[in-house]
């Protein structure tokens, strides 16, 4: 009875969601108002009547962001954006206030097949095609709009608890759709793959986050262990068999490696788990005296921009595997040690950076283009 209340109450969400009218709608015809429902179904009584209520305000599209803290240190991904999220009242912003209990979010596709938005004729894939990444944007952004939406109600605080199991139940719901529609299952192109490893890490990382609040049913863990499980051997395979071999030693491998180690973690599987920490080893090993990783420099003006993006996995891999009582013994643990201090001391000054890499670097866009897990002050690397 519960989860049709939850359900008639996200109905009506999504009903005022898309119409920015009043919905004072009767929940499932059983003269039962909107707020009547909410309140025995998650106590939020003054959280929802505002937002049932009264329309949200968003500022134009170009205004939005603008008072991100200046020092912001984030790269603007292939995988999650960090533009304005499309149709949505609570986008880039954290407020918590301002996240829905819930919503039924849609599902990201079973098959995708995307273009790098990269210029062919650029070795260093770091200018960007503005027709490629158009067409680009068309298949992807939907993507990244679900998770956005997933990962905010995730990481959404509340003081009322029953506010946080239902935000949780309302993840873990969304995700068992997404399981039931194999969504990421078919990747057809290198870029789809890519793309993908960072997806698959926010959404895991989020079902971790609310099963601490919400349970994991044996058939809920069947269904992820089944999905999630699938994807991880598809990863694992496509980097030995199918991707190219700087994909196989670079950026690409981490964000891989925390998709697929994130999974071991959430169901227990020490294959996933090791090729995990094996992508940690790959990436620590490479980094030397300076704190500079080769591959991430040779991307020119954007060579720090993607030394930041490669630290973020490695660091979340060492994290979650500390979280569950695996801490990491890598004998290059030093190597992640100095790409952080580095990564760190480049952030407050570039210019030392700047001169080993020959170019003045591209300024960084916004850390909001990253879920709560993710960002940089959550990993605890400086």
């Amino acid at each position: 009875m519960r989860e049709s209340f939850l359900r008639a109450g996200t109905a009506i969400l999504m009903m005022y969601y898309a119409t920015g009218s009043n919905a004072q709608e009767i929940a499932g015809g059983s003269g039962e108002s909107a707020i009547s429902v909410a309140e025995r179904v998650t106590g939020a009584v003054p959280y929802l009547k505002s937002w049932i209520s009264t329309p949200a305000q968003l500022p134009p599209s170009d205004e939005r962001g603008a008072a991100e803290n200046a020092k912001d240190y984030s790269i603007q991904t292939n995988s999650i954006s960090n533009a304005p999220l499309q149709s949505d009242a609570f986008g880039t912003g954290n407020k918590s206030e301002e996240i829905p209990v819930c919503l039924q979010i849609p599902a990201p596709p079973a098959a995708l097949k995307t273009q790098s938005k990269y210029n062919e004729d650029d070795g260093s894939k770091s200018s960007i095609d503005e027709d490629r990444s158009a067409e680009r944007e068309k298949l992807v952004q939907p993507i990244r709009n679900s998770i956005r939406l997933l990962t905010n109600i995730a990481y959404a605080r509340s003081d009322n608890p029953q506010v946080a199991r239902a935000r949780a139940e309302c993840v873990l719901e969304n995700v068992d759709r997404w399981a039931s529609a194999q969504s990421l299952t078919e990747m057809r192109s290198s870029d789809a793959y890519l793309s993908r490893d960072r997806w698959v890490a926010e959404i895991v990382l989020a079902v971790q986050t609310a099963a601490k609040v919400a349970n994991l049913s044996d058939m809920r863990r069947s269904s992820y262990g089944a999905w999630f499980g699938k994807l991880a051997r598809d990863t694992i395979e496509a980097y030995a068999l199918r991707l190219g071999p700087k994909s196989k030693t670079n950026n690409h491998r981490y964000w891989a490696g925390l998709s697929v180690a994130a999974i071991g973690f959430l169901v227990d599987e020490p294959e996933f788990k090791n090729w995990g920490k094996t992508s940690f080893e790959i990436g620590a090993c490479q980094v030397d005296e300076k704190g500079i990783l080769p591959a991430e420099l040779a991307r020119g003006t954007r060579a720090l921009d993607y030394h930041i993006y490669a630290l973020r996995p490695l660091a979340a891999i060492a994290k979650i595997a500390a979280e569950h009582g695996e801490p990491l013994h890598s004998k290059c643990f030093d190597g992640f040690k100095r790409l952080a201090s580095m990564t760190h001391e480049a952030l407050e000054d570039p210019d030392q950076f700047e001169k080993i890499a020959g170019l003045r670097q591209a300024p960084s866009s916004q850390e909001s283009s990253y879920s709560a897990a993710l960002k940089l002050d959550a990993l605890l690397i400086f």
